[in-house]
C-alpha cells in the first residue's frame, strides 16, 4: 500500500499592517513593532474605538495591471498580491506544471462588505440603480479573490472559497492538505484575505462590543492576556502559502519551511461572542490535532495562539491549553501576533501560519507585545514584549471563530 502523501509549505506571501512581503513582516514581528494606529480610512471620532491595524503603502499596481485594479475590491487586491508573493517565494513556475494539478483556496469572513458593498450601497442611496458600479454584484462576493488569483496566475485547478470566520485561514490550509493527500492536486495556494476597515463594518463590530476601548495609550489597545485587555483591534490584509506534496517539492528542489502534520477541530454548538463551552471545544480540537500528528503535548515547542485580546476569549483559551496539554502547558511558549497586527478576522489565522513557518525556519518566537499587567487567571508563558530565540521543531496554531468553531493546525520542521 502506498504511504500517504506528505504535505509541505514551500512559499509565503504576506500583505500585512507591518509590512508587505515575508521579510518586513517577519522583521517587524521579531522587533515587536505594532501596526496599530489611529484609523486613516474614515473619521472614527464618533466611535468608542478609534484605532485599527491598516495596511499602509499598498499599491495594487505593483501586482496587477492598472485596469484590473479599478473594479477589484481591496480584499481581492490583497489576495492577488499575497498569492504572487507566495508563488515567487516558492520558485514554482506554474507554466511547467499540469494546469489541472495546481489549485487555489482563498478564504474570507467579511467578503467585500467593506469598500465594495459599502460604496455601492452609498451610491445606490444617492442615485438609485444608476449609481451602482456595474461590477459590484460579483466583486463583493466571497469567491471574487480566488477567481482573481486564478486569472492572474493562470491556474486551472479547482478554485475554492472557505468562509469559517476567524478559523478561515487554518481551514483553507487543511483543505489544501486534503486535496494533495488525496492526489487531486500537486500544488495548492491556500490562505485568506480581509479588508474590513470601512465605516459600516467597523461600526457593526463596535455595536457588538467586540472592539477595544483601551486608551492608555490607544496605540497599545491590542494586549492579549494582559489584565487590562478589553477587546480586539480590527486588522486587515492577506497571507497565502504554497503547499505541495513533499515528493513534488523535492523533485524541483524547492525551499521547504515546514510540514503540515496535524489538524483538529472543535465545535461549541452555539452562536455567540461568548460561550461557556469554549474551553471544552478548543481542548477537543487540540487533542484531535495532536492525535492526527502522532505527537504528545511534551513535543510542542511553541503555540502561536488565537489571543485576540477579548477578556473571556483569552481566559478560556488559557484554560483549554491547561485541559488539553496538562502540566506541559506551563513549559510551552505561547504568543499572539495579534498584539502587533490586530485581528484581521478571516485573514488572521493565515498570518499565524506564515509567522509560524518563519519561527520554525529561524528558531525565533515572536513576542506578545503590550503585556504589562499579568492576569493571574492567564498564567502561561506568553513571551512578553521581547522575541525569544528558541528551537521550534513542532508548533501548534489555534484559531477561534465567533460562530463557535475552533481549528487547530500543527506544523513541524521537515524530518526525512
Amino acid at each position: 500500500m502506498r504511504s500517504p502523501r506528505r504535505v509541505v509549505v514551500t512559499g509565503l506571501g504576506v500583505v500585512s499592517p507591518i509590512g508587505i512581503g515575508k521579510v518586513p513582516f517577519w522583521n517587524h514581528l521579531v522587533a515587536g513593532t505594532s501596526g496599530v494606529d489611529y484609523i486613516a480610512a474614515f473619521d472614527a471620532a464618533p466611535y468608542p474605538c478609534r484605532v485599527a491595524a491598516e495596511v499602509k503603502d499598498f499599491h495594487p499596481t505593483d501586482f496587477m495591471h492598472v485596469r484590473r485594479t479599478k473594479h477589484r475590491g481591496r480584499f481581492s487586491q490583497f489576495a492577488v498580491a499575497a498569492a504572487k508573493l507566495a508563488l515567487t517565494d516558492s520558485q514554482l513556475q506554474v507554466e511547467r506544471e499540469s494546469p489541472e494539478r495546481v489549485s487555489a483556496c482563498i478564504g474570507t469572513a467579511m467578503n467585500g462588505s467593506g469598500d465594495v458593498y459599502e460604496s455601492a450601497r452609498t451610491s445606490f442611496d444617492k442615485s438609485g440603480l444608476e449609481g451602482i458600479p456595474v461590477m459590484s454584484g460579483i466583486e463583493y462576493a466571497a469567491h471574487a479573490p480566488v477567481s482573481h488569483v486564478s486569472v492572474e496566475l493562470g491556474l486551472r485547478g479547482q478554485g475554492m472559497t472557505i468562509a469559517s470566520a476567524c478559523s478561515t485561514g487554518l481551514d483553507a490550509v487543511q483543505w489544501a492538505v486534503s486535496q494533495i493527500k488525496q492526489d487531486k492536486a500537486d500544488v495548492v495556494l491556500a490562505g485568506s484575505t480581509e479588508a474590513p476597515v470601512s465605516e459600516f463594518c467597523f461600526a457593526t463590530l463596535c455595536a457588538l462590543g467586540a472592539l477595544a476601548k483601551f486608551s492608555d495609550p490607544e496605540l497599545a489597545a491590542s494586549r492579549p492576556y494582559d489584565r487590562r485587555r478589553d477587546g480586539l483591534v480590527l486588522g486587515e490584509g492577506s497571507a497565502v502559502c504554497v503547499l505541495e506534496s513533499l515528493e513534488h517539492a523535492e523533485e524541483r528542489n524547492a525551499p521547504i519551511y515546514a510540514e503540515v502534520i496535524g489538524f483538529g477541530t472543535g465545535n461549541e454548538g452555539g452562536f455567540a461572542t461568548r460561550t461557556n463551552a469554549a474551553e471544552l471545544a478548543l481542548a477537543e480540537g487540540i487533542t484531535l490535532a495532536l492525535k492526527s500528528a502522532d505527537r504528545s503535548p511534551n513535543t510542542l515547542d511553541y503555540i502561536n495562539s488565537h489571543g485576540n485580546s477579548l477578556p473571556d476569549y483569552d481566559l478560556v483559551e488559557t484554560r483549554a491549553f491547561h485541559r488539553a496539554l496538562g502540566p506541559a502547558a506551563y513549559s510551552i511558549p505561547v504568543s499572539s501576533i495579534k498584539s502587533m497586527i490586530g485581528h484581521a478576522l478571516g485573514a488572521a489565522a493565515a498570518f499565524q501560519v506564515a509567522a509560524t513557518c518563519l519561527s520554525i525556519q529561524n528558531s525565533i518566537i515572536p513576542p506578545t507585545i503590550n503585556y504589562e499587567t499579568p492576569d493571574p487567571d492567564c498564567d502561561l508563558d506568553y513571551v512578553p514584549n521581547i522575541a525569544r530565540v528558541s528551537r521550534v521543531r513542532t508548533a501548534l496554531i489555534n484559531a477561534h471563530a465567533m460562530g463557535g468553531t475552533h481549528s487547530v493546525l500543527i506544523l513541524g520542521a521537515l524530518q526525512r
